[in-house]
């Protein structure tokens, strides 16, 4: 197949909080793009999942976990803002809902795209937790009989169960047009964003419901040698009371989570990674590292 036959096209992945967008975008990949915790909202902008077939090249829009209307606060107005900006440039939606769960957040999706007249396939994740299939098909039928959803595929993306299957329904409604990506691209996320993210994600791990949002992993330094690459990492917040929480005692918590990050970090750049990792308050302009 030539290039300006194959099939391309932007698909948004939306649903409400830690139904599994991220694991499924990453799942479909093949890598890690897109970070995972158990905290909501872990993904706080958009990040783009490239896959590359034989016939096409689907482009996966990773978007932050919506909530509805009643549930918003302050920073969820802006990740709200952020997954329906997705729309805009989607040729398709995922909409991702839990097997035989459906919540009031689920509601508010499925009536944003019902007022937005966008049709999309519902992906029906978390079927591994039923042994037997048939105690989803009611909740299968139920939810795909309206005029949004032009399919239906029930999946498990931390498994892989169906994916392929999942792949077959997105091309059959993807325009054909030539691919907008190069064959090694994986995401739109350069290798700092994501050396950041893999550090916020171990930070979010270990400190969850203690971790505030409002914290930014930067990159301070970064030195790529023949052998080895040295990184200093710095986390900025905004409270002195969150230096302690991060850090732990002794110093143990931060020791932790830099190893931890440091061996992912490896097997991204493909070396040996020297790391280093400082917590700094934004007020003061004081720091503290290990």
């Amino acid at each position: 197949m030539t290039e300006e036959n194959k099939k391309t096209g932007y698909v948004a992945v939306l649903g409400r909080p830690n139904v599994g967008k991220s694991t499924l975008v990453n799942s479909l990949v093949g890598e890690k793009v897109s970070i995972v915790t158990s905290k909501p909202q872990t993904t706080q902008i958009n990040v783009l999942g490239i896959v590359h077939n034989k016939e096409s090249q689907i482009i996966f829009v990773d978007t932050p976990g919506l909530v509805s209307e009643k549930q918003m606060k302050f920073n969820s107005k802006a990740l709200n803002r952020e997954a329906v900006n997705a729309l805009s440039q989607a040729d398709l939606v995922l909409m991702m809902v839990e097997a035989n769960v459906w919540k009031k957040t689920d509601d508010y999706i499925f009536n944003h795209l019902k007022e937005m007249s966008m049709q999309g396939i519902l992906v029906v994740n978390k079927v591994d937790r039923y042994k037997d299939k048939n105690k989803i098909l009611d909740f299968l039928k139920d939810r795909s009989e309206n005029d949004v959803f032009i399919d239906t595929v029930p999946i498990s993306a931390l498994y892989e169960k169906n994916l392929i299957r999942l792949i077959e329904v997105i091309e059959r409604h993807l325009p054909i047009k030539p691919p907008e990506f190069d064959k090694d691209t994986v995401t739109d996320k350069d290798t700092f964003f994501r050396i950041t993210e893999i550090l916020r994600e171990r930070l979010m791990h270990h400190l969850r419901d203690e971790l505030p949002y409002n914290l930014d992993c930067l990159i301070d330094n970064f030195e790529d040698k023949e052998n080895i690459v040295r990184i200093d990492l710095l986390i900025k917040i905004k409270k002195d009371a969150h230096k302690k929480i991060i850090i732990g005692k002794g110093g143990s918590l931060l020791k932790q989570v830099g190893t931890e990050a440091r061996k992912e970090i490896e097997t991204l750049v493909g070396k040996k990674v020297f790391l280093t990792t400082q917590v700094r308050s934004i007020k003061r302009g004081k720091n503290r590292g290990l």
